[in-house]
Parts: C-alpha cells; structure tokens; sequence
C-alpha cells in the first residue's frame, strides 16, 4: 500500500528539487564573490573622482585595496569566477577613469607642454622649459613647480607626447583623453598578456583591481603605464629566449624613462644562470644599441636636465623619517621654494640612488635562479619605487605586470602594497591639519611603513618561489 504524501519513507517533492547543501553554499560564496568584486569597482570609481588631497581620499585609497586584495587572493586559492566578470569589473573602472578630468596628478599638462614644444613650437624639450611659451593656452594648466623643469623623459615619449599633441591641437578635452586613451590600451594590453601567461582571472583581477595601476594611472594619463607594458614584453620575449627582441622592447622603455635600465641586470643574470650566455649577450647588445643610437642627439640636453632633478622627499618615501629628523618641516616639504633647496635633502637623494642601484643588482641576481624571467625583473624595477628619495605612486607601473600571478610571490604582495602606501600618503592633505586622523594617516603611511615595507622587500627577495601558473620554460635556441 502506497503510503500518503509526506507519510514516513516518502519524500516530499520540495526534497526532491532542492539542490545539495554544497551547491547552495557554492552559489552563495559565489554571489559574495561577485559582490566583493563589484564593491572594488565601485570604490575604485569613487577614488577616481575624489578630490586629490584629504582624508576620505586617503581612506578610499585603503579601502579599495582591501577589497581589491582581498578578492584576488580568494580567487587564487579557489576559482568560483571565470574572466568575465573580472573583465567587466576592470572594464567600468577604465572608462571611467577616461571619462573624468585627472585628478590625482597635473602630469598629463606638463606632457602636453613637452609634447607641444616640439608639436606647435618647433624646440627641444631639453632647451626649453614650459614657462618660456605663456601664451600657449596649455601653459597655465602646468603645476608650479614643473614650469621652469625641461622634460625628465626620452626620446621615446617626446615622440609620443608631440604625436598625441600635434592631432589634439589646442582641444584640453581631445588632449587629455588622448593621453588616458594611450595609458588605458597600454594598461589593457598588459592585462592581456598577464592572461596570455597565466589563463587565471585571478592574476588579471590582481594586477587591474590594484588602485594605483588600473585607476589613477589610467585617469592621470601616466607614461608609466607603457613603461611597464614595454618592461613585460622584454620579459616575455627573453623567457621565449627572443634575446634581440626582448633587448628592442627593453629598449623602448629605456626611451621613454631611463629608470627601465634597472630591468636589464635581471634579464641578464637569469640568462647568464641558465648558461645562456648567447641569449644575455643578444639582451644586452640589442638594448644598449638600441638606446645608444636613439638617445646620443639628445644627451647633452637631458644630461642638463637630469643634473637638475628634482631633491624632494616625496610622501611615502622610506627616507622621509631621516629626513624629518634631519631637516625637519615635514621631511623638508615645508621649506621655502618650489624646490627646496637644501644640501642634506641632496645628500639623501644621492644616497638613495645608490641604494636603489644596489637593491636592483642584488635582488636581481637572487632571483635570477627562478624559471622564468619576470621575478627577477620585477624585484629589480620596483627598486626605484621602493628605495627612491623622490619616487610617486605610479612608478609602481613598471613591475606590477611582470609580477602578476593567480598566487603571487611574497615578494610581489609587498609590491603591490607599496603601490597602495605610496598613493595613500599622496592622497594625504598637502600640510598636516592638527587633527588626530591626519595624525595617525600621515605617521602610518608617509614614515612607518615605507619602512616596513622596504625591509620586507629587501627580507623577502631570497625567497625563489616560482608562481604556480608559470609554464615550463621553452628549450634553448641554438
């Protein structure tokens, strides 16, 4: 006898169509995921268009990268989402740091002026310097402190500046998205090629969802982003054992900011520890050709330049505690002048270009031992960033590519949060308000931990780990 509906070794029929309990909690810290995936978009956007300096910047900055940080690495410990959404996500937060005047940097005006000597006016931009052309109607938007500074670029973005320039004419609108365009498609090329290597949204959500990389460098237009795009081709060329290749690509970045040169010890050493002596030889020979040839009209200028930089401690400088010690005036920045001028911050700076020199050659050739190329190149690009005296938020571009994995290096977590300090304690109020939140950002994020951070990196750049996704390398050419 058929026992009745509900009646004891029957089931009802909501048991019957209910999915497993597994599948439920699958769907639900699938859901979660999603939500934290948008929740880093929202807030990237919301960074975008807060205002350059101030406490609720500084917060977002933190913010975001929590969120940002927190989902990639969930997402490289088990997957739940394929590249789509992370596409999507990355994709809202491009257009709109296109869509929106930059706001954390006036850089992309002092490239203009750059761009436009050559473009409208005709001169060099390592003769001349912004304020020698004041009706130019793009003279006015140049900060301060940028207007009697020739440009501190190649040869390689003086080209790119002029090109962009001459079709944007005397449009700021037209101008400025032409130079966040170019940064845009150089930062989604490089998301591309993260993907071409890894095939993990993992590595792509970890490299675009970092604030500094796919917002602020995209909205302010920044060089940087071709520069790090330039420095993961060369990386990938060499582990494809392509050594004049990678040596022209490596070259191009050098054209466009000479700091790329810090990425040549590591291809060199890698090849050279592989007892690929052939491969380090093409390397070095087709990257310093290359730049030799291109650069030697322009030398004399950009040597003048260069002389003259900039001997500022910026914020989120590992040597703004010795220089607040030293000098005083919050690191310095307080002084009279547009520059300071001031022969302690000088000897600082010379110190800390020895010291990034040395932390490049010395991480480098740690690393050197790694299967493929990109570890070693990235330790040694991020030396600049983490060790400078005078070093911003987005020299982070040139080795956060490179570093990008679905489980990624210790060392490339603590470049990735450097980033984050670095534009955190830019987007800190310009002169110390008095108040205890100021308080409190400003001693965390301008003097503690850079510090931290650079013992860290230095502590961390022994360790040979080798990203999980990264493939096999290919055999040796002969």
């Amino acid at each position: 006898m058929t026992p009745p509906n509900g009646a004891a070794g029957s089931h009802p029929a909501a048991d019957v169509t209910a999915p497993p309990a597994s599948a439920t909690g699958r769907l639900d810290t699938r859901r979660a995921r999603v939500a934290l995936l948008g929740s880093t978009a929202g807030l990237l956007v919301a960074l975008i268009v807060a205002p350059r300096h101030g406490i609720a910047s500084t917060l977002l900055v933190v913010a975001s990268a929590a969120t940002g940080s927190g989902f990639a690495f969930l997402e490289g410990r088990r997957r739940l989402l394929g590249l789509r959404p992370v596409v999507v996500a990355l994709g809202v937060v491009l257009l709109m740091a296109v869509a929106f005047w930059p706001q954390s940097s006036n850089d992309v005006w002092s490239y203009t002026m750059y761009g436009r000597m050559v473009s409208a006016h005709g001169v060099s931009p390592y003769q001349h310097v912004p304020a020698d052309f004041p009706s130019d109607p793009f003279d006015h938007l140049v900060s301060p402190i940028w207007q009697h500074r020739g440009s501190v670029y190649g040869p390689a973005f003086v080209g790119y500046a002029a090109t962009l320039t001459a079709v944007a004419g005397e449009s700021r609108l037209a101008d400025r998205l032409l130079f966040q365009l170019g940064a845009a498609l150089a930062v989604a090329a490089a998301l591309a090629l993260v993907w071409r290597r890894t095939r993990s949204p993992a590595a792509v959500a970890w490299l675009g969802l970092n604030p500094v990389f796919g917002a602020i460098i995209v909205n302010s237009g920044q060089i940087d982003a071709l520069i790090g795009l330039a420095i993961l081709v060369a990386a990938l060329l060499a582990a494809e054992r392509r050594g004049w290749a990678s040596g022209v690509a490596l070259a191009v970045a050098t054209l466009l900011k000479v700091t790329s040169l810090l990425a040549l010890p590591a291809l060199v050493f890698w090849a050279w520890r592989r007892g690929e002596q052939r491969l380090a030889k093409q390397i070095t020979a087709a990257t310093l050709a290359t730049t030799a040839i291109v650069y030697l009209p322009f030398v004399t200028g950009q040597s003048h330049v260069l002389a003259g930089a900039d001997h500022s401690v910026t914020p989120g400088s590992p040597w703004n505690l010795p220089a607040e010690l030293l000098v005083g005036k919050d690191a310095g920045r307080n002084l009279p002048g547009l520059l300071p001028s001031n022969h302690t911050l000088s000897v600082l700076f010379y110190l800390s270009l020895a010291l990034v020199g040395v932390l490049a050659v010395v991480l480098a050739w740690r690393w050197a031992s790694a299967d493929r190329p990109e570890l070693g190149v990235g330790a040694a690009t991020a030396s600049y960033a983490m060790a400078a005296e005078y070093t911003l938020p987005w020299y982070a571009g040139w080795a956060l590519p490179v570093l990008a994995d679905d489980r990624p290096t210790r060392l490339a977590w603590v470049i990735w949060w450097q980033a984050v300090v670095l534009l955190a304690a830019w987007k800190l109020p310009t002169h110390h308000t008095g108040s205890v939140a100021d308080t409190i950002l400003r001693g965390t994020f301008a003097y503690a931990l850079p510090l931290v951070l650079l013992v860290a990196y230095v502590a961390v750049g022994d360790r040979r780990r080798v990203p999980a996704s990264a493939p096999a390398p290919a055999a040796a050419s002969r």
